[in-house]
């Protein structure tokens, strides 16, 4: 069976103002894109956006590939050393973020985080922004 790829990005907007955007991206094989995904959640920092868009992601490809194995991707190296247990998780709003995120990894076959730089997380990246209304929001509270 074929591993995906999923890249994910969260972002609570700038200014934060309680709503992450999520950008979702899952990719075959040969790193065409299946599927991507542009959503909202509740979030008041990077950490919280960056666990849900995580977590939706990987909620996503589970319901979608259930026996699939996974390579995920995120350009949040916090909450990839949070879930592989390099890093502990102290701040009290990411703990049941990370308990959901750590019960969905269990549910895989198969399963690898990596920390990405940024810029190889583009069209997640992307995805987030338009979530909130696009990168537009930048211009108008600069």
């Amino acid at each position: 069976m074929s591993r995906l790829l999923l890249q994910v990005d969260g972002t609570p907007g700038f200014p934060p103002r309680g709503v992450a955007g999520l950008g979702i991206v899952v990719r075959g094989l040969q790193g065409q894109v299946l599927h991507t995904r542009a959503l909202r959640a509740p979030a008041a920092t990077c950490n919280e956006a960056e666990y849900q868009a995580l977590i939706a992601g990987l909620t996503f490809v589970h319901r979608r590939y259930p026996a699939h194995p996974v390579r995920c991707h995120s350009d949040s190296r916090v909450v990839i050393d949070q879930l592989t247990g390099r890093c502990a998780v102290r701040a009290g709003p990411l703990q049941p973020l990370y308990a959901e995120a750590l019960a969905l990894v269990g549910l895989f076959p198969s399963i690898e985080l990596l920390a990405i730089p940024r810029e190889l997380n583009r069209l997640a990246d992307a995805l987030a922004w338009e979530a909130l209304g696009g990168r537009t929001m930048l211009i108008r509270f600069q």
